[in-house]
């Protein structure tokens, strides 16, 4: 250990490159930590093949449909043929 007040130019930069070997070293442990939990999970679900199906979502109604472009048009002040709506959810 250094037991002066200063250190001298080529204890600075062995201190600086013994730093830099635990911070790389320790990025290593963690980069193959992340790498061996990744391959667990993925021979997990491998073993254990789920299916998953969505629900079809409710229906809207067409009454309901024109209803909701109403509103649009009105706030958007716009035409009903200026407006093209693809798709109508419920935001949860």
């Amino acid at each position: 250990m250094w037991t002066s007040t200063s250190m001298t130019l080529p204890e600075s930069f062995l201190l600086s490159i013994m730093g830099i070997c635990v911070v790389m070293a320790t990025l290593i442990v963690l980069a193959l930590v992340v790498l061996l939990f990744s391959k667990i999970m993925e021979s997990r679900n491998a073993a254990e093949p789920v299916s998953r199906t969505l629900p079809e979502p409710p229906g809207i109604s067409d009454e309901v449909c024109s209803m909701i472009l109403a509103v649009l048009c009105e706030e958007m002040h716009a035409a009903p043929e200026e407006i093209n709506v693809t798709s109508i959810r419920e935001l949860k």
